[in-house]
């Protein structure tokens, strides 16, 4: 990236906005450019300091985060919104995604992850948290069987992402786990991405549970 990312926080809770603030300005890579309270203060926000992701809590007053989200995609197709909550249950996150989020994160996150998730959602990717991942494949694999295109088609290299994709390791951790570049990381997923005909992280698990490269 050329210049950090920008990010604007939006939630009621002026304790956890506090804790954004500070890791956030600790972080050379994202730049926090604006704080809402609720969805109203947000889109007047979004429209005032022009962020490239937004943090976005989901319950809120007056305006809701499943809403607000829904009106600043409307507003702007380009906008990336990151859900931050405390709610693990799928339904709130299929809501959330559904309304246009680039990605659900739950409150316990670490900074690290936060702002990995946020660059991320930045760079085109989706980002949910391990806890409702887990959820959102069981379920799947509830309904669905398992197709049978061979695993084997992946390296030992884009196995070993996989798995730590599934554990939900960023391409940072995961280059640094198995001491690659991050290029290099970046590269065997692009290759992962094309051969399973997927398109994020999370359909990278959920593909890979159905053929058993990881389990749940």
């Amino acid at each position: 990236m050329n210049r950090p990312v920008r990010v604007l926080v939006v939630d009621d809770e002026a304790l956890l906005r506090h804790a954004l603030r500070a890791f956030l300005s600790a972080d050379d890579r994202v730049d926090l450019v604006g704080e809402a309270t609720d969805g109203h203060e947000a889109i007047t926000a979004y429209s005032a300091c022009a962020p490239d992701v937004v943090l976005m809590d989901i319950k809120m007053p007056r305006l809701g985060g499943i809403e607000t989200t829904r009106r600043l995609v409307e507003q702007d197709p380009h906008c990336r919104v990151i859900a931050l909550t405390t709610f693990t249950t799928e339904w709130r996150a299929l809501e959330m995604l559904k309304a246009g989020a680039a990605g659900y994160l739950v409150k316990d996150s670490t900074p690290e992850q936060i702002v990995d998730a946020i660059i991320a959602a930045y760079q085109g990717d989706r980002v949910v948290s391990p806890e409702v991942q887990r959820t959102f494949v069981l379920d799947s694999l509830d309904e669905e069987n398992p197709r049978t295109a061979p695993s084997e088609a992946l390296s030992e290299r884009e196995r070993e992402i996989v798995g730590l994709i599934a554990r939900g390791l960023s391409n940072v951790e995961i280059a640094e786990a198995l001491h690659y570049a991050e290029s290099t990381v970046k590269a065997d997923i692009r290759n992962i991405n094309r051969l399973w005909q997927v398109e994020n992280r999370l359909q990278v698990v959920l593909r890979a549970a159905q053929l058993g490269v990881v389990s749940l």
